[in-house]
């Protein structure tokens, strides 16, 4: 296993207040709880990256798809998300995974990453459960694109 993912997650656990982070030498990851949380943490050796995931929420009862419309639009250009990205399916409900190269990752931007990723978890999080309570709502569509003529 590579020595950097093991000595990244040593400095993070403590930033976070979380116990020793332990890591077997066959399976290199680790499923951290972080603010209601499950986080997996997984090392890529072939690609050399680190991957993120969660589970944000359950997919609502109703309001399904505005939700689906919402996240969609949240992964265009990653403007939702902050770089991370959304996925929805019915088995794991809605998702949320990031994926750095292992190489640009030390013991003081991980933390930084990680605590991004909580974030954007909280955040879509609560949009979720405010669709399934029927208080969020579509936003209008967008007007329709505007293509005009130049004459040179």
């Amino acid at each position: 296993m590579h020595e950097s993912f093991v000595s990244l997650l040593s400095t993070l656990a403590p930033v976070l207040g979380l116990p020793e982070i332990s890591v077997r030498e066959d399976d290199p990851s680790c499923l951290l709880t972080i603010d209601d949380f499950e986080i997996s943490l997984r090392y890529f050796p072939v690609s050399d990256l680190v991957m993120l995931s969660t589970v944000a929420a359950p997919l609502p009862a109703r309001g399904r798809k505005e939700l689906f419309a919402a996240l969609l639009d949240a992964n265009t250009f990653f403007h939702g998300t902050q770089g991370f990205t959304l996925a929805a399916r019915e088995d794991t409900g809605v998702t949320l995974q990031g994926v750095m190269p292992l190489r640009m990752l030390d013991g003081a931007n991980i933390t930084v990453w990680v605590q991004n990723f909580i974030n954007m978890a909280e955040h879509w999080q609560e949009k979720c459960l405010k669709y399934d309570a029927g208080t969020e709502t579509a936003e209008p569509a967008p007007l329709p694109f505007q293509q005009g003529m130049l004459r040179v």
